[in-house]
């Protein structure tokens, strides 16, 4: 029997563009640095893509996890479907994929869970919906907190504005805004790149930030996270925070839109060294199948002990975003109004703002659709790429691809579009203005 590690999850969007949210990987390397820390030969280490873990034959694997409880590179009709050859140490796991529904604690499930429970959740939130299936579980917040505390260097003066909300720049102190460096975890590549070059880059941005980083104001927990365990000044704002986090304000303070006011821009390094060691010292145990039976709920209590917050569901982040196209239209246009609209982004949510607008506003016309990657028809409207589109008179524009916001706002600019005629749901990123 040999251990085993996730390296790459399918990122393809189509005709071989990879989209990498770098954050993602930093979770694999997570697992990398605890068998460091076990002294384990790389040779015992099998690598395998998320993909194969529901096919894959061979020798029996330990597969220590720290992802999505239901992802559906290994779920087939509704059920886990993880090799039989794979034996799973869930570590840190966390129900916040857009996709999941409640379907997925059926009967089978919840028995393969409590096949190997205890369950490390990442957030409080995916710890108390095990348990009220009956599936023991326990907090024990992210493996990216475990990366080791950096030695002090004196390279170490960069401050780093990693996805940022775009409304924290106004709250921002001058000094700040001159000496930073803006960077983003979300990249896309073309075919030509390798997944190897791709893991080359991830992990030299991970090494930027531990290397040159004197202060960190992020959005990101894989940012906030690992630079935390590193030694790293974070600073941690968001427009709107869900459970996802619901475990890391142990540490340091959370700031939504109504707290940009207050931040503290010059925080102190965050002291984890204590709690790191615990989470470590656990997950090895698991791993090695040695641990103490209640080792893990040392953890647990240290991050349950807190002070709590009413934290809102991952739904209702995206139904929030819906929110915001139907402000915007409300805001310009009475309900009998005649106008023409476009949309951005055959998702989900174009289905159902469509819907929405034929109820609401039976004499608005659905006149484009827009996507990148697509080239179908939604309701009887060819869509068309980013650079074909023209506004027309009396128009506006909802961007509903979340990921695109910050792609449009460049492409509408471009284009002379004022803002006044379009409004993207996702949230806006801070960009380097030099």
């Amino acid at each position: 029997m040999r251990f085993a590690n996730i390296y790459w999850q399918n990122t393809e969007i189509k005709n071989g563009t990879k989209r990498v949210n770098i954050g993602d990987n930093l979770q694999f390397f997570a697992v990398d640095n605890l068998y460091s820390k076990m002294q384990i030969d790389s040779k015992e280490i099998v690598y395998l893509k998320m993909e194969e873990l529901c096919d894959y034959k061979g020798e029996y694997l330990i597969l220590p996890m720290n992802w999505s409880l239901f992802d559906l590179n290994y779920m087939r009709e509704g059920r886990i479907a993880i090799s039989p050859y794979i034996f799973p140490v869930f570590l840190a796991m966390t129900i916040e994929s857009a996709t999941h529904n409640d379907d997925y604690f059926n009967e089978y499930n919840i028995a393969y869970l409590k096949r190997y429970e205890p369950i490390g959740c990442r957030d409080e939130y995916t710890m108390q919906k095990l348990r009220d299936y009956g599936v023991v579980a326990y907090l024990n917040g992210c493996l990216t907190l475990a990366f080791d505390k950096r030695e002090k260097g004196e390279k170490q003066e960069k401050i780093f504005i990693v996805d940022a909300p775009r409304e924290l720049e106004m709250y921002m102190p001058e000094d700040i805004k001159k000496k930073c460096e803006v960077l983003t975890q979300q990249y896309y590549y073309e075919e030509e790149v390798t997944e190897e070059e791709v893991i080359s880059k991830i992990k030299a941005q991970y090494c930027k930030y531990a290397e040159e980083g004197a202060l960190i104001v992020t959005s990101r927990l894989h940012v906030a996270s690992p630079a935390v365990a590193m030694g790293i000044p974070v600073i941690f704002a968001r427009d709107r925070i869900d459970y996802r986090f619901a475990w890391i304000d142990k540490l340091l303070p959370l700031y939504e839109r109504q707290d940009y006011g207050r931040i503290n821009w010059d925080p102190d390094v965050i002291e984890c060294e204590e709690i790191k060691n615990r989470m470590i010292d656990n997950a090895i145990k698991r791993i090695k199948d040695t641990y103490e039976k209640n080792s893990c709920y040392e953890i647990s209590d240290f991050f349950e002990n807190r002070e709590t917050r009413n934290y809102v569901k991952f739904q209702e982040t995206i139904q929030g975003n819906l929110c915001r196209a139907y402000e915007f239209i409300a805001g310009r246009y009475d309900k009998s109004a005649s106008f023409y609209y476009s949309i951005w982004g055959a998702t989900k949510g174009a289905e159902e703002f469509f819907c929405y607008m034929k109820e609401e506003y039976p004499n608005a016309e659905l006149r484009c659709v827009i996507d990148m990657y697509r080239e179908e028809v939604f309701h009887g409207i060819k869509m068309v790429k980013p650079e074909q589109f023209q506004l027309t008179d009396n128009e506006v524009v909802i961007v509903l691809a979340v990921k695109a916001s910050n792609m449009a706002e460049e492409v509408f600019g471009n284009k002379r579009i004022q803002s006044k005629d379009y409004v993207c749901v996702g949230d806006l990123f801070f960009r380097d203005k030099k």
